[in-house]
């Protein structure tokens, strides 16, 4: 059988931060404890959480996002131009930025936190970044029409600085780069989001990955929601766009009726893999054995099993700063319960 490298059991990246990461941020904010001080902390952790997913046998490895902020703050941090605007936040509790100048990147985006986990591991490793599109979307405002003319122009600059990031990424060595963008969720149930139609998201995040020199084992992962927008149905004509794009690999949520009544298996071409969202990462309870099996079933009657990876439905902290709905160990056990799932697939060849 062909290694296809699927990474077969998976985890989305944003995991529940230890307290003493906690501690060490609002130490630093406090002015207690130095820049440095606080990354020794998070070097800890993560070296920790390294040995955490190995005990868990995922297929790739990552930081956890332990250093990030939230799920976009990879970007958001390491690019000059975005500003965060005080106070303001989502009904979800995430804080909104906004452009207020010409992008300008600062640091390495994901680079330099990529080198310390190949430092500190041979196994294959996993970077999550937003999408262009996504932030894009979320941060084109009045203010920004002074450096950009359209909401489409700024991810044409972000999207620059991605594919930049990503080539340097494959170059030292990363395996798997997954890209995080929950608005497709809304475009696929007919809506749009801010001031980019579906045709411009598309366009912006295909154009990080079109053409992207990579390795066989080295793929590109999209996250296509997070498990909203289930009760509509699905613009096939959309999808099927979508599933076109230049990504290796395409993750959605499969953990519920509904999601399962959406059916995106069927739209996904053969030649890309999936990655299956089976158990819920927002609810303790663990998900009945047979019920998630013979969602499975279903998807494995309509693309090839054998380019199929498990994994959460979303990731168990995407935002640091609001209280993830599990523990530490109810998150283990919903790992450990994707395992189990995987195992019963693929047997020993999980």
């Amino acid at each position: 059988m062909a290694n296809l490298f699927s990474y077969r059991i998976d985890n989305h990246g944003d995991n529940v931060r230890p307290e003493r990461i906690q501690e060490a941020r609002h130490r630093f904010r406090a002015g207690e404890i130095t820049a440095e001080e606080r990354r020794d902390v998070e070097d800890e952790a993560i070296l920790d959480f390294l040995t955490y997913q190995r005990h868990l046998t995922l297929s790739c490895l990552s930081d956890g996002n332990f250093r990030d902020g939230d799920y976009r703050s990879a970007v958001l941090q390491s690019v000059g131009g975005f500003a965060r605007i005080p106070d303001a936040k989502t009904p979800e509790g995430l804080g909104i930025w906004t452009v207020e100048g010409p992008l300008k990147q600062k640091k390495p985006i994901a680079t330099d936190g990529a080198r310390f986990l190949l430092e500190n591991t041979g196994f294959p490793i996993k970077v999550k970044l937003p999408s262009a599109s996504h932030i894009a979307a979320h941060t084109y405002s009045d203010t920004t029409v002074r450096a950009y003319p359209g909401a489409a122009a700024l991810g044409d600059a972000i999207a620059e600085l991605l594919r930049d990031e990503v080539e340097l990424l494959f170059e030292i060595g990363v395996k798997f780069v997954q890209f995080d963008n929950p608005d497709y969720s809304a475009y696929l149930a007919g809506a749009e989001v801010g001031e980019l139609s579906f045709e411009d998201a598309l366009q912006i995040d295909n154009a990080v990955v079109a053409g992207l020199d990579r390795d066989e084992d080295q793929k590109i992962a999209l996250t296509i929601g997070w498990g909203d927008h289930l009760d509509q149905p699905v613009d096939v004509a959309r999808a099927e766009k979508l599933f076109a794009a230049e990504y290796d690999k395409f993750t959605f949520p499969f953990h519920t009726d509904a999601a399962v009544a959406q059916n995106l298996p069927q739209l996904v071409p053969d030649e890309k893999q999936l990655g299956l969202g089976i158990v819920d990462a927002f609810n303790a309870e663990l998900e009945d054995i047979d019920t998630v099996m013979s969602r499975l079933d279903l998807a494995i009657e309509q693309h090839d099993y054998d380019r199929i990876g498990l994994l959460p439905h979303r990731g168990f902290q995407p935002i640091h700063y609001v209280a993830a709905p599990l523990t530490i160990e109810q998150q283990r056990k919903k790992l450990e319960h994707v395992e189990t799932f995987a195992t019963m697939v693929w047997g020993n060849e999980a």
